[in-house]
């Protein structure tokens, strides 16, 4: 019966030594897969930070003027000033619109 035991506990022994081994090395796969997303990420953010740059560069007021008085005609723009822009606030628009009377509303 004692050789019976002492091969269950070397079983036992050698698969929690396996099942210790694997877990290590998954956990340091898993670090590896962590750390490289961690510098995707990165390379991404500045990727999205540099196309931004881009962006603002590419809408300046100036550029967009030039653009559009340059193809004007096949365009068929029309010059915006600054009354073209309505007021986008909600707020302001509710209370013009509760101060208004009821006639006005109306027409």
């Amino acid at each position: 019966m004692k050789p019976f035991l002492y091969i269950f506990a070397a079983v036992i022994v050698t698969f929690f030594g396996y099942m210790t081994f694997q877990v290590n090395y998954e956990t340091r796969d898993a670090k590896k897969r962590v750390a490289q997303l961690q510098r995707d990420i990165a390379f991404e953010r500045e990727t999205i930070s540099v196309l931004r740059v881009e962006w603002a560069y590419l809408n300046r007021p100036e550029r967009l003027r030039i653009l559009s008085e340059t193809y004007f005609n096949e365009l068929r723009l029309m010059p915006i000033h600054a009354e073209h822009f309505a007021d986008r606030s909600p707020i302001l628009r509710a209370d013009l619109t509760a101060a208004e009377p009821v006639s006005a509303r109306g027409q």
